[in-house]
Protein backbone atom coordinates (compact mmCIF):
# COMPACT_ATOMS: atom_id res chain seq x y z
CA UNK A 1 0.00 0.00 0.00
CA UNK A 2 2.98 2.38 -0.72
CA UNK A 3 1.56 3.85 -3.37
CA UNK A 4 -1.71 4.73 -2.36
CA UNK A 5 -0.14 6.36 0.97
CA UNK A 6 2.26 8.22 -1.35
CA UNK A 7 -0.88 9.74 -3.59
CA UNK A 8 -2.70 11.01 -0.45
CA UNK A 9 0.58 12.44 1.07
CA UNK A 10 0.84 14.30 -2.66
CA UNK A 11 -2.40 15.73 -2.20
CA UNK A 12 -1.76 16.93 1.29
CA UNK A 13 1.45 18.41 -0.48
CA UNK A 14 -0.17 19.58 -3.63
CA UNK A 15 -2.72 21.58 -1.16
CA UNK A 16 -0.45 23.45 -0.02
CA UNK A 17 1.02 24.69 -3.34
CA UNK A 18 -2.32 25.31 -4.25
CA UNK A 19 -2.79 27.81 -1.73
CA UNK A 20 0.55 29.19 -1.94
CA UNK A 21 -0.33 30.21 -5.76
CA UNK A 22 -4.15 30.85 -5.42
CA UNK A 23 -2.14 34.05 -3.95
CA UNK A 24 0.13 34.62 -6.38
CA UNK A 25 -2.74 33.72 -9.04
CA UNK A 26 -4.94 36.84 -7.58
CA UNK A 27 -2.39 39.17 -7.49
CA UNK A 28 -1.43 38.48 -10.98
CA UNK A 29 -4.47 38.41 -12.41
CA UNK A 30 -5.54 41.72 -10.74
CA UNK A 31 -2.25 44.10 -10.26
CA UNK A 32 -0.72 41.99 -13.18
CA UNK A 33 2.34 41.84 -11.43
CA UNK A 34 4.85 38.79 -10.77
CA UNK A 35 5.15 38.64 -7.33
CA UNK A 36 8.47 36.87 -6.60
CA UNK A 37 8.07 37.98 -2.25
CA UNK A 38 5.85 35.12 -2.63
CA UNK A 39 8.31 32.84 -1.00
CA UNK A 40 9.76 35.25 1.72
CA UNK A 41 6.20 36.30 2.40
CA UNK A 42 5.40 32.42 3.40
CA UNK A 43 8.18 32.30 5.63
CA UNK A 44 7.28 35.61 7.37
CA UNK A 45 4.02 33.51 7.94
CA UNK A 46 5.35 30.54 9.35
CA UNK A 47 7.65 32.45 11.52
CA UNK A 48 4.31 34.49 12.70
CA UNK A 49 2.80 31.21 14.00
CA UNK A 50 5.59 30.14 15.65
CA UNK A 51 5.51 33.54 17.30
CA UNK A 52 1.74 33.32 18.21
CA UNK A 53 2.44 29.92 19.53
CA UNK A 54 4.86 30.59 21.95
CA UNK A 55 3.61 34.05 22.91
CA UNK A 56 0.08 32.44 23.68
CA UNK A 57 0.62 29.32 23.83
CA UNK A 58 -2.28 28.08 21.21
CA UNK A 59 -2.75 25.05 18.92
CA UNK A 60 -0.65 26.31 15.56
CA UNK A 61 -4.51 25.89 14.19
CA UNK A 62 -5.80 28.36 16.55
CA UNK A 63 -3.53 30.87 15.32
CA UNK A 64 -4.71 31.07 12.11
CA UNK A 65 -6.93 34.41 12.38
CA UNK A 66 -4.08 36.05 14.00
CA UNK A 67 -1.53 34.70 11.10
CA UNK A 68 -4.48 35.87 8.27
CA UNK A 69 -5.25 39.22 9.52
CA UNK A 70 -1.34 40.24 10.20
CA UNK A 71 -0.52 38.87 6.47
CA UNK A 72 -3.62 40.99 5.36
CA UNK A 73 -2.58 43.92 6.87
CA UNK A 74 1.26 43.61 5.66
CA UNK A 75 0.36 42.86 2.57
CA UNK A 76 -2.05 45.87 1.85
CA UNK A 77 1.10 47.93 3.31
CA UNK A 78 3.40 46.28 1.04
CA UNK A 79 0.47 47.30 -1.95
CA UNK A 80 -0.03 50.25 -0.90
CA UNK A 81 3.35 51.53 -0.08
CA UNK A 82 5.79 49.52 -2.45
CA UNK A 83 4.15 48.18 -5.44
CA UNK A 84 1.81 50.86 -6.46
CA UNK A 85 4.70 53.81 -6.85
CA UNK A 86 5.69 51.15 -9.84
CA UNK A 87 2.93 50.53 -11.49
CA UNK A 88 2.65 51.76 -14.85
CA UNK A 89 6.48 51.89 -15.12
CA UNK A 90 8.42 49.65 -16.98
CA UNK A 91 8.00 45.56 -16.42
CA UNK A 92 11.85 45.50 -14.71
CA UNK A 93 11.00 47.82 -12.01
CA UNK A 94 8.37 46.16 -10.86
CA UNK A 95 9.38 42.92 -11.11
CA UNK A 96 12.95 43.92 -9.21
CA UNK A 97 11.13 45.84 -6.55
CA UNK A 98 9.41 42.33 -5.40
CA UNK A 99 13.01 40.17 -5.66
CA UNK A 100 14.42 42.78 -3.67
CA UNK A 101 11.29 42.98 -0.97
CA UNK A 102 12.13 38.70 -1.20
CA UNK A 103 15.52 39.51 0.09
CA UNK A 104 14.70 42.20 2.48
CA UNK A 105 11.98 39.72 4.83
CA UNK A 106 14.67 36.46 4.00
CA UNK A 107 17.43 38.52 5.68
CA UNK A 108 15.21 39.96 8.25
CA UNK A 109 14.22 36.12 9.53
CA UNK A 110 17.61 35.23 9.35
CA UNK A 111 18.95 37.41 11.46
CA UNK A 112 16.15 38.09 14.02
CA UNK A 113 15.95 34.87 14.44
CA UNK A 114 18.72 32.47 13.30
CA UNK A 115 19.23 29.79 10.81
CA UNK A 116 18.37 27.50 12.91
CA UNK A 117 15.32 25.26 12.36
CA UNK A 118 11.67 26.18 14.54
CA UNK A 119 9.04 23.69 15.27
CA UNK A 120 5.38 24.03 16.00
CA UNK A 121 3.55 21.33 17.77
CA UNK A 122 -0.35 20.51 17.27
CA UNK A 123 -1.79 18.20 20.24
CA UNK A 124 -3.45 16.06 17.05
CA UNK A 125 -1.32 17.36 14.53
CA UNK A 126 1.08 14.01 14.34
CA UNK A 127 -1.96 10.66 14.98
CA UNK A 128 -2.07 8.75 12.08
CA UNK A 129 -5.38 7.75 10.41
CA UNK A 130 -5.93 5.09 8.09
CA UNK A 131 -8.70 3.80 5.73
CA UNK A 132 -8.18 1.11 3.15
CA UNK A 133 -4.68 0.71 3.57
CA UNK A 134 -3.79 4.55 3.56
CA UNK A 135 -2.34 6.22 5.64
CA UNK A 136 -1.98 9.64 6.65
CA UNK A 137 -1.04 12.39 9.46
CA UNK A 138 -4.56 14.57 11.06
CA UNK A 139 -1.82 17.16 9.98
CA UNK A 140 -2.54 16.46 5.95
CA UNK A 141 -5.63 15.65 6.09
CA UNK A 142 -6.27 18.98 7.70
CA UNK A 143 -4.55 20.81 5.17
CA UNK A 144 -5.91 18.85 2.12
CA UNK A 145 -9.51 19.84 4.27
CA UNK A 146 -8.35 23.69 4.71
CA UNK A 147 -7.31 24.41 1.34
CA UNK A 148 -10.33 23.05 -0.25
CA UNK A 149 -12.02 24.98 2.05
CA UNK A 150 -10.43 28.58 1.71
CA UNK A 151 -10.23 28.11 -1.94
CA UNK A 152 -14.20 27.77 -2.29
CA UNK A 153 -14.36 30.88 -0.16
CA UNK A 154 -12.28 32.43 -2.64
CA UNK A 155 -14.26 31.59 -5.21
CA UNK A 156 -17.49 32.30 -3.13
CA UNK A 157 -15.47 36.05 -2.61
CA UNK A 158 -15.08 36.81 -6.31
CA UNK A 159 -18.27 36.01 -7.17
CA UNK A 160 -21.18 36.77 -4.40
CA UNK A 161 -19.56 39.87 -2.80
CA UNK A 162 -19.75 43.64 -4.02
CA UNK A 163 -16.09 43.47 -3.08
CA UNK A 164 -15.24 40.11 -5.42
CA UNK A 165 -16.69 42.13 -8.15
CA UNK A 166 -15.02 44.80 -8.02
CA UNK A 167 -11.68 42.70 -8.04
CA UNK A 168 -12.85 40.82 -10.94
CA UNK A 169 -14.35 44.21 -12.64
CA UNK A 170 -10.75 45.74 -12.08
CA UNK A 171 -9.14 42.67 -13.42
CA UNK A 172 -11.17 42.58 -16.41
CA UNK A 173 -11.02 46.08 -17.39
CA UNK A 174 -9.15 48.84 -14.69
CA UNK A 175 -9.89 51.68 -17.18
CA UNK A 176 -13.87 50.92 -17.55
CA UNK A 177 -13.82 49.87 -13.73
CA UNK A 178 -12.37 53.50 -12.64
CA UNK A 179 -14.92 55.43 -14.85
CA UNK A 180 -17.63 53.45 -13.04
CA UNK A 181 -16.35 54.67 -9.65
CA UNK A 182 -14.32 51.92 -8.34
CA UNK A 183 -11.54 53.16 -6.57
CA UNK A 184 -8.43 51.01 -8.63
CA UNK A 185 -5.54 51.36 -6.12
CA UNK A 186 -7.84 50.86 -3.18
CA UNK A 187 -9.02 47.70 -5.17
CA UNK A 188 -4.90 46.58 -6.16
CA UNK A 189 -4.05 46.93 -2.68
CA UNK A 190 -7.35 44.70 -1.38
CA UNK A 191 -6.47 42.36 -4.05
CA UNK A 192 -2.55 41.94 -2.49
CA UNK A 193 -4.15 41.99 1.15
CA UNK A 194 -6.38 38.88 0.16
CA UNK A 195 -3.15 37.07 -1.72
CA UNK A 196 -0.92 37.29 1.28
CA UNK A 197 -3.82 36.35 3.29
CA UNK A 198 -4.20 33.08 1.84
CA UNK A 199 -0.20 32.91 2.80
CA UNK A 200 -0.93 33.31 6.36
CA UNK A 201 -3.96 30.22 5.62
CA UNK A 202 -1.49 28.02 4.24
CA UNK A 203 1.31 28.73 6.69
CA UNK A 204 -1.18 27.89 9.61
CA UNK A 205 -1.73 24.46 7.88
CA UNK A 206 1.94 24.04 7.44
CA UNK A 207 3.57 24.81 10.27
CA UNK A 208 2.94 21.56 11.79
CA UNK A 209 4.27 19.39 8.97
CA UNK A 210 7.55 21.49 7.76
CA UNK A 211 10.38 22.79 9.95
CA UNK A 212 10.86 26.64 10.26
CA UNK A 213 13.53 28.54 8.83
CA UNK A 214 14.91 31.52 6.90
CA UNK A 215 14.79 29.50 3.73
CA UNK A 216 11.18 27.66 4.52
CA UNK A 217 9.26 28.70 1.50
CA UNK A 218 11.82 29.37 -1.16
CA UNK A 219 10.68 25.58 -2.56
CA UNK A 220 6.68 26.29 -1.68
CA UNK A 221 7.31 29.85 -3.75
CA UNK A 222 9.33 28.27 -6.84
CA UNK A 223 6.71 25.79 -6.77
CA UNK A 224 4.07 28.28 -7.10
CA UNK A 225 5.61 29.53 -9.94
CA UNK A 226 5.39 26.40 -11.71
CA UNK A 227 1.53 26.06 -10.88
CA UNK A 228 0.56 29.11 -11.98
CA UNK A 229 1.89 28.28 -15.60
CA UNK A 230 0.77 25.06 -15.66
CA UNK A 231 -2.68 26.07 -14.09
CA UNK A 232 -2.82 28.93 -17.08
CA UNK A 233 -1.81 32.88 -15.73
CA UNK A 234 -5.20 33.97 -13.66
CA UNK A 235 -6.89 30.88 -13.45
CA UNK A 236 -7.65 30.34 -9.43
CA UNK A 237 -9.50 26.74 -10.02
CA UNK A 238 -6.79 25.69 -13.11
CA UNK A 239 -3.62 26.55 -10.98
CA UNK A 240 -5.76 24.60 -8.13
CA UNK A 241 -5.92 21.23 -10.30
CA UNK A 242 -2.26 21.85 -11.42
CA UNK A 243 -1.20 22.02 -7.66
CA UNK A 244 -2.90 18.77 -7.18
CA UNK A 245 -1.33 17.45 -10.31
CA UNK A 246 2.48 18.51 -9.47
CA UNK A 247 2.31 17.34 -5.57
CA UNK A 248 1.26 14.04 -6.02
CA UNK A 249 4.16 13.65 -8.68
CA UNK A 250 6.43 14.67 -6.81
CA UNK A 251 5.82 12.95 -3.70
CA UNK A 252 4.93 9.43 -5.72
CA UNK A 253 8.37 10.31 -7.45
CA UNK A 254 10.08 10.67 -4.38
CA UNK A 255 8.58 7.55 -2.65
CA UNK A 256 9.16 5.06 -5.70
CA UNK A 257 12.40 6.86 -7.66
CA UNK A 258 14.15 9.09 -5.31
CA UNK A 259 13.99 12.07 -3.17
CA UNK A 260 16.87 13.53 -4.32
CA UNK A 261 15.22 14.00 -7.92
CA UNK A 262 11.65 14.24 -7.03
CA UNK A 263 12.21 18.32 -7.50
CA UNK A 264 13.99 17.48 -11.06
CA UNK A 265 11.47 15.55 -12.26
CA UNK A 266 8.71 18.31 -11.57
CA UNK A 267 10.77 20.89 -13.31
CA UNK A 268 10.90 18.13 -16.81
CA UNK A 269 7.21 17.46 -16.25
CA UNK A 270 6.58 21.26 -16.29
CA UNK A 271 9.63 22.01 -19.23
CA UNK A 272 7.51 18.91 -21.38
CA UNK A 273 4.24 20.99 -20.77
CA UNK A 274 5.08 23.99 -21.25
CA UNK A 275 6.67 22.47 -25.17
CA UNK A 276 3.32 20.91 -25.58
CA UNK A 277 0.78 23.38 -24.33
CA UNK A 278 2.48 26.95 -23.96
CA UNK A 279 -0.78 28.96 -22.04
CA UNK A 280 -1.09 26.01 -19.73
CA UNK A 281 -2.59 22.84 -19.21
CA UNK A 282 -6.08 24.17 -17.67
CA UNK A 283 -6.09 27.61 -19.14
CA UNK A 284 -5.54 29.54 -22.07
CA UNK A 285 -6.00 33.36 -21.10
CA UNK A 286 -5.29 35.32 -17.75
CA UNK A 287 -8.47 35.67 -15.75
CA UNK A 288 -9.74 35.83 -12.21
CA UNK A 289 -12.27 32.77 -11.48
Amino acid sequence: MQLPSAVASGIALGAIYALVAAGLNLVFGVVKIINFAQGALLTVALYGVWLFQRAAGLDPYLTLPAVVAVMAGLGYLIQAGLIGRVLGKERTSQLLITFGLAMVLKNLCLVLWGADNRSVTSRYGDRVLGFLGVRMTVASVVAVAGSALTVAFLYLFLHRTRAGTAIRAVAQQPDSAELAGINVRRVYAAAFAVGTALIGVAASLMAPIYPIHPGAGDSFGIMAFIVVILGGLGSVFGAALAALLIGVLQNVFATLVSVQLSTAFVFLVFIVAMIARPSGIFGQKARVA
